[in-house]
C-alpha cells in the first residue's frame, strides 16, 4: 500500500500532467525586470508555455475577456497568484519572488540547484521593486537602457518589444546558466580539490587536471588556487590566481620562486637576474606574471605555449614552490590582511 507521502507525490505530478494548456502571459505594458523575469520563467519552467503568446496591458489591468480563463497568466499586473500588489502580508517581495516560490511547490521535479540558481536574478528584481541601491553595473539597467537604444527600435522610431524581450531572455539564460554552474561546482569540487594550510593561515587549493573548480575553491576560502589543464601526452597548462579578498597579496614571489626551479630543471643560469618580472621576456620561457601581479600562468588562451614552452616541472612541484613562497609571509601580516577583508 503506498505511503501518504508517495500518494501526495502522486497527485502533485498528476495535477503538473493536467495543467492547461497556457495560450497567452500577460504583463504590463512598458516591462520592468519583475515583469521579464516573470514571463522568462514561466517561459523556462512551467510546463505547456513554450509558446504561449506574450501580450501586454496597462499596469494594474487584466487582460480583457480572461477573466476565469486558466489558460491565461497574468504577472505583476491584474490582482492574480502572481501578482505582487495583492500579497500585502509580505514587506519585501516581487512577482517573480512569487513565482519562483510557487513553482518550488508545484511538484514540477525541478531540482534544487535549478530553484537556487534563480535566486540572483530574483534577489535583483526584488530590490529594483522595493527601491534599495542597486549597483551602477546591475543588469537592471541594460534591462532598463535597451527600449531606449536605438538598436532595440523600429522604423518608425517605436520600441521593437520583441527584440528587446530576445535580448532580455539572452541575459537572463546566461546569469542563470553561470549561477547554475557555479552551484553544481560547489557541490562536485570536493572530491577533486586538495587542500594545504599554511602556518600563517593562508589556504592554497590544487585543482590539478580540473581548472573548471576555481570559483567554487574559492568560495571555499582559498587564498591561491593552483590549478592544471592537460594540453596532451605528459603536457599541460597551468595557473595560480590570487583570491580577491586579499588585495594586498601578490605572486611576485611565487612566480620567481617557480622559475627558478623551472631554470634549474633545464639547465639555465639565472644568477643575479630578477625572476619576478611580469609578462614571459626573460630567461625563463613559458611562465607568465600578469602586470596586477595576482596572476601566474604557464599556458592560457591568450598565451599558447609553443612546444618548448610547457613546464618541465609536476603540478606537485609548482604547488610546493607557491606554497614555500606563501608561508613566508609572517603571520601578523596575514592577520592584518584578514582583519580588513
Amino acid at each position: 500500500m503506498p505511503s501518504l507521502e508517495q500518494l501526495v507525490e502522486g497527485l502533485l505530478r498528476l495535477a503538473v500532467d493536467q495543467l492547461t494548456l497556457v495560450k497567452t502571459l500577460v504583463g504590463h505594458r512598458f516591462p520592468d525586470d519583475d515583469v521579464w523575469l516573470c514571463l522568462w520563467m514561466a517561459k523556462k519552467f512551467i510546463p505547456k508555455t513554450a509558446d504561449a503568446q506574450i501580450v501586454f496591458v496597462n499596469a494594474g489591468e487584466h487582460l480583457p475577456g480572461s477573466e476565469g480563463d486558466p489558460s491565461v497568466l497574468h504577472f505583476d499586473t491584474g490582482g492574480g497568484e502572481y501578482d505582487q500588489h495583492v500579497e500585502t502580508e509580505f514587506e519585501r517581495t516581487c512577482s517573480a519572488a512569487i513565482l519562483r516560490d510557487k513553482l518550488a511547490g508545484l511538484g514540477l521535479e525541478l531540482s534544487y540547484d535549478a530553484l537556487a540558481s534563480l535566486n540572483p536574478l530574483v534577489e535583483m528584481v526584488t530590490m529594483v521593486d522595493n527601491v534599495e541601491p542597486v549597483e551602477p553595473t546591475s543588469l537592471h539597467f541594460l534591462i532598463e537602457g535597451y527600449p531606449r537604444n536605438r538598436n532595440y527600435k523600429n522604423f518608425d522610431g517605436t520600441i521593437d518589444w520583441g527584440k528587446v524581450q530576445d535580448r532580455v531572455f539572452e541575459d537572463f539564460d546566461i546569469i542563470y546558466g553561470q549561477e547554475l554552474q557555479r552551484i553544481r561546482s560547489r557541490e562536485d569540487f570536493g572530491r577533486v580539490v586538495k587542500w594545504a594550510t599554511l602556518g600563517n593561515g593562508l589556504r592554497v587549493a590544487m585543482l590539478f587536471g580540473h581548472p573548471e573548480y576555481r570559483d567554487a575553491a574559492f568560495d571555499a576560502g582559498a587564498t591561491v588556487v593552483v590549478w592544471t589543464q592537460p594540453r596532451g601526452k605528459n603536457k599541460f597548462y597551468a595557473g595560480i590566481p590570487a583570491s580577491r579578498l586579499y588585495p594586498q597579496l601578490y605572486l611576485d614571489e611565487a612566480v620567481a620562486s617557480i622559475r627558478l626551479e623551472e631554470a634549474k630543471r633545464r639547465g639555465i643560469n639565472v644568477d643575479g637576474e630578477n625572476l619576478s618580472y611580469t609578462g614571459t621576456k626573460g630567461p625563463v620561457p613559458g611562465w607568465f606574471l600578469h602586470q596586477s601581479r595576482k596572476f601566474v600562468a604557464c599556458g592560457t588562451r591568450t598565451h599558447k605555449l609553443a612546444p618548448d614552452e610547457f613546464t618541465k616541472l609536476t603540478p606537485e612541484e609548482i604547488a610546493r614552490q607557491v606554497q614555500q613562497a606563501l608561508s613566508a609571509i609572517p603571520r601578523r601580516v596575514v592577520a592584518n590582511w584578514q582583519q580588513k577583508t
